[in-house]
């Protein structure tokens, strides 16, 4: 996965974790399972996804990342989305399309915003470190 690599550890083991949850979703949507764990996965990722992007937020920032900004609006748009799912079935309960377009939407925009947003941090990760082992003294 590094093509994913942000330079930051912590992160790029979450977007793993989104990821692997993403693809343990769809297998339990393939084998019939999706209604007994669909409210387990909107939960889990309003909690998951909000530490993380606070975290990454932060790195951003203290990184000096050129896209912070940017990031965090694509991280309120995601919110917003996954806030309609969670009304959707807080109306309706458990609809199986809803649910297979939520986890298509996860995968959609995972790898879509970590390629042309959250990469973009690595640069600015190695140049700090860089210039903090060149500020050291030897």
């Amino acid at each position: 996965m590094d093509e994913y690599a942000t330079g930051v550890t912590r992160i790029d083991d979450h977007h793993k974790m989104i990821f692997r949850t993403a693809e343990d979703f769809r297998l339990a949507l393939d084998t019939g399972r999706g209604e007994n764990t669909y409210g387990l996965l909107l939960d889990f990722l309003d909690l998951y996804v909000r530490g993380h992007f606070g975290f990454e937020e932060d790195c951003m920032d203290e990184y000096r990342c050129p896209v912070a900004r940017k990031n965090k609006q694509a991280h309120a748009a995601f919110l917003e989305v996954l806030q309609g799912y969670r009304q959707q079935y807080a109306a309706g309960g458990y609809r199986p399309a809803d649910a297979r377009d939520l986890v298509d939407a996860i995968d959609n925009w995972l790898d879509g915003h970590i390629c042309r947003i959250d990469v973009q941090l690595k640069g600015y990760v190695r140049n700090s470190r860089s210039a903090s082992a060149a500020a050291s003294p030897s």
